[in-house]
């Protein structure tokens, strides 16, 4: 007997459930939706709400989110899905498409008048999307340390004033800025772009990375919505407006600020110490989180313990994409011939040195000395064995 079909907003009123609802059954990693969602949401709170971390020390939810995947993976589905959402239900400030670090100043500090002819100070409150982080700001690799060097200082000014300017713009100063950045990107290019001085520059502790992974069991070949969706939009569009309207302090019962302590000063410390950064502001994500969880819920702007669980769950997941982010820096600086050369070691399980040197002299361009140097180091890590056949050739075995 088929099982009675529930609506949806009988079933839950969280945003995140519901939005991820409306989004249907597609081969889009759900993933790639729930943080859509969470950039949506905190773009929309913009500085309106605030959790008081220290004594006089507002922190905003605003966020920088990167989605990680091969194209066609559905990195620009989700962000069209959210610009969409958006579009229709409130009226903000935003931004999708190319941008240099100099039209940025422009867009953020510049001043307008009013229907009386009166200069009005700027608000600098943005929401950035862009597709496909290489079209949008280039591969020239100046610009791009300049475009990242200025989000990396923004994401901290959010209390102050930014003293800058261009050559033909001049004097520009930015107050308070507020920007929330969503955005996609390859792994092959962010292994060209992030350079060790990207790294150190502290921009991925400040950034939320999130891999995303084709499945091959689903396959849909148009988008399966459900038969509510038209109501949970409306619902969703009336939520979004309701968010904006939202003002002041959010606040935290005491079995929550309990339990916040508790993973304050037990969370275990970084195995790496290029994660130091990024472990240094789990805090400020895990509030972050937590108000939005808050909010998302519908209820009072107060963190319950429901939501700093909700939250801590998704530091976790931060922190899993913050290490394979860095074996993606890494491999741009030193290891790529060796990933390149476990990768297809490992997919074969056994090959002769011959044949594998063919082929990454053909596909790759590596010469014998880097890919004997490549096949040396995973031999020395133990995921290699390299055996010689009667011939006097050599057979190299995944080992693991």
């Amino acid at each position: 007997m088929p099982k009675k079909f529930v609506p949806a907003l009988q079933r839950t009123r969280n945003f995140f459930e519901l939005y991820q609802y409306i989004c249907g059954k597609s081969e889009v990693p759900t993933v790639y939706h729930f943080w859509a969602s969470v950039s949506l949401l905190s773009a929309v709170l913009e500085n309106n709400v605030w959790f008081e971390k220290f004594r006089g020390e507002e922190l905003y939810p605003h966020l920088y989110i990167c989605l990680i995947g091969p194209g066609g993976l559905g990195k620009g589905m989700a962000i069209s899905q959210a610009a969409r959402l958006a579009k229709e239900s409130v009226q903000m400030s935003s931004y999708r498409g190319k941008l240099t670090a100099a039209h940025l100043v422009d867009v953020l500090g510049k001043v307008e008048k009013d229907e009386y002819g009166r200069k009005k100070i700027p608000e600098p409150k943005l929401w950035l999307i862009m597709d496909e982080l290489k079209n949008d700001v280039g591969s020239n690799k100046q610009l791009v340390e300049e475009f990242i060097a200025m989000m990396t200082e923004i994401y901290t000014a959010s209390n102050y004033q930014i003293n800058t300017g261009t050559r033909t713009g001049g004097k520009v100063d930015i107050e308070n800025p507020i920007i929330n950045w969503l955005f996609g990107s390859t792994e092959a290019w962010l292994k060209l772009v992030l350079t060790k001085d990207i790294v150190d520059s502290g921009f991925t502790s400040r950034a939320c990375f999130i891999f995303g992974e084709h499945d091959f069991n689903v396959r849909c070949p148009r988008i399966i919505y459900p038969p509510d969706y038209d109501e949970v939009f409306e619902h969703l569009k009336m939520r979004l407006w309701m968010f904006q309207q939202t003002r002041g302090r959010i606040l935290m019962t005491p079995e929550a600020e309990a339990m916040q302590d508790k993973w304050y000063m037990t969370r275990p410390n970084p195995e790496d110490e290029a994660l130091f950064a990024t472990w240094r502001r789990q805090h400020d994500m895990l509030l972050k989180f937590a108000m939005l969880c808050c909010l998302a819920d519908g209820g009072p702007a107060v963190i319950r313990t429901v939501h700093f669980n909700r939250a801590r769950a998704m530091v976790n997941s931060i922190n899993k994409y913050a290490a394979k982010l860095l074996e993606v820096a890494h491999e741009t600086f030193d290891t790529k011939p060796s990933n390149d050369v476990e990768i297809y070691i490992k997919s074969k399980k056994i090959i002769d040195h011959s044949t594998a040197l063919r082929y990454f002299r053909a596909r790759k361009g590596m010469d014998a000395k880097k890919f004997k140097q490549a096949v040396w180091n995973l031999v020395q890590e133990g995921a290699v064995k390299a055996n010689r056949t009667e011939k006097g050739g050599i057979v190299y075995e995944w080992i693991g």
